[in-house]
């Protein structure tokens, strides 16, 4: 992928994860979270320029905690037991949002070089 296109992914994805930790309530947070997610836990999110080398920790990470937290929204909207389960998706978000920021960072490096 090129890292112009990787680097929305990463920018849309951070934006929508500080969204849900903002309005942990809001549903409309979580689907937007849930949506922005797709591309990330996708196992092809990854830069294919061995430039990016360097970076396949962080994709690696993004991954993971992006799969963890699309599958805590689902749980919640089978769920709906409220407020226990949000704060199961605000915590792994919380830990998914620096990542994403340190992503979407290196990629502008790569994009501005």
């Amino acid at each position: 992928m090129y890292p112009t296109y990787l680097e929305r992914i990463a920018s849309t994805a951070e934006k929508a994860c500080a969204l849900a930790i903002d309005q942990p309530k809001d549903p409309h947070a979580r689907e937007q979270l849930f949506d922005a997610l797709a591309p990330v836990a996708d196992p092809t999110f990854q830069g294919d320029d061995p430039e990016f080398a360097h970076l396949t920790s962080l994709f690696s990470q993004a991954q993971v905690w992006a799969g963890i937290v699309r599958t805590r929204i689902t749980g919640l909207q089978i769920d709906k037991r409220g407020h226990p389960a949000i704060e199961a998706i605000q915590y792994p978000a919380r830990d998914l949002l620096p990542i994403l920021g340190d992503l979407r960072r290196e990629l502008a490096l790569k994009n501005d070089a």
